[in-house]
């Protein structure tokens, strides 16, 4: 674990382990915040996500409900620094994975192989998107 942004998030979610199982505590800030993400541009089943996000932030005191913010401010500011699976390397650093749950997780950049197999690199997309638009 070598980047500041991922040691902050480790951190943020370490000081909810006191009260709450953690594996729960990062699925929930997941859930949240996806239902936060698409509230803001999807309008069509906003009531019934925003039910569901009280739901989840009722389980929580106003202490915790803040570090999901700072959570998610710190995902932001990891992202902005560049491409990266913040959330894969976060679930991994807080040893959340588990066999026993059936979890196996590709790595990262096995993950960009993939992609770049199937859709190409950046520079090739590119270069094929200014050719379509001559």
């Amino acid at each position: 674990m070598t980047s500041p942004r991922l040691k902050a998030i480790v951190k943020l979610f370490e000081s909810c382990r006191y009260k709450h199982d953690l594996y729960t505590v990062f699925g929930d800030w997941c859930e949240c915040a996806a239902i936060s993400m698409s509230n803001a541009v999807d309008l069509f089943h906003f009531d019934k996500r925003e039910s569901r996000y009280l739901e989840i932030a009722r389980k929580y005191d106003s202490r915790t409900l803040a570090t999901f913010s700072k959570i998610m401010g710190e995902v932001v500011m990891a992202l902005e620094d560049g491409p990266q699976d913040i959330l894969g390397a976060t679930f991994h650093a807080l040893e959340l994975h588990n066999k026993a749950r059936g979890q196996f997780f590709t790595a990262y950049p096995i993950c960009q192989m993939m992609a770049r197999m199937v859709a190409g690199n950046s520079d090739e997309m590119q270069r094929g998107s200014q050719g379509a638009a001559s």
